[in-house]
């Protein structure tokens, strides 16, 4: 028979239950203190799976598969989201919320990347043009491509600048230029220097066509030392924002 010291009896005593004079068997001190981060942690996991709800819903804007980053990004970065899913098959997300979550600010954080939110029990919904009062907020400038214009002179040092070539009757550029919009409200050190190219037949239409224009949108991307970055044609959102990261990491 394997025999045991005074210390592991004590130690036996301490963590195993054993019974006292009523003959009631109760844990030891050693043991109840052992068990109570297991106890806290499986209360707290408790507490998460009652008050946790799981939302779906659809994002306008998603273009492609590499549209879903940015919109992962967007939404995990909003307090209280956990568990982000976006597909990009089916222009989705799903999400984790907490108990009387504010719902609204899926909308702004979407809207502040370019995208749009239609929650469940919604209709219609849709990249709308900001309000007039928000647009004055915001660095942007029109040219009416009549002359050439001074791309240097247009550029704006100490910001991320848009050179963005369009026409009215054109409504992807619309489509584009309401999402550039959206995305400086959160990105406040973005220029955007606007010139109309007319119906391809003016001075801008002839100097978008010789720097490599083929068809609109057409845009081209200058990093804060106002040096050129990229152009983007076709106006691909995901383009669109590399360009963009891409003028932010430069020194």
């Amino acid at each position: 028979m394997r025999r045991t010291t005074d210390g592991q009896n004590a130690l036996s005593k301490a963590i195993f239950p054993a019974s006292d004079k009523a003959g009631i068997c109760r844990p030891g001190r050693t043991f109840k203190r052992a068990m109570r981060p297991f106890l806290l942690a499986s209360m707290l996991f408790a507490a998460a799976s009652v008050s946790a709800d799981t939302l779906t819903f659809n994002v306008i804007g998603i273009d492609c598969a590499m549209c879903a980053p940015p919109v992962k990004k967007a939404l995990a970065a909003i307090p209280g989201v956990t568990a982000v899913r976006v597909d990009a098959k089916t222009k989705t997300a799903t999400l984790d919320i907490p108990a009387e979550f504010d719902r609204s600010t899926i909308h702004r954080a979407l809207s502040n990347a370019g995208f749009e939110a239609q929650l469940p029990g919604e209709t219609n919904a849709a990249i709308e043009p900001l309000p007039a009062a928000v647009l004055k907020t915001l660095d942007l400038a029109v040219s009416d491509g009549k002359t050439k214009v001074n791309i240097d002179r247009l550029v704006v040092p100490g910001k991320i600048t848009i050179v963005d070539f369009y026409a009215d009757w054109c409504g992807p550029c619309r489509v584009l230029e309401t999402r550039i919009e959206r995305y400086m409200v959160a990105h406040p050190g973005i220029a955007v220097r606007r010139i109309d190219i007319g119906k391809w037949d003016n001075a801008a239409a002839k100097q978008a066509t010789k720097l490599g224009a083929t068809a609109l949108p057409y845009i081209r991307v200058y990093d804060r030392n106002r040096r050129f970055v990229r152009s983007v044609t076709g106006g691909m959102w995901d383009e669109v924002t590399s360009a963009l990261d891409s003028a932010d990491r430069s020194k």
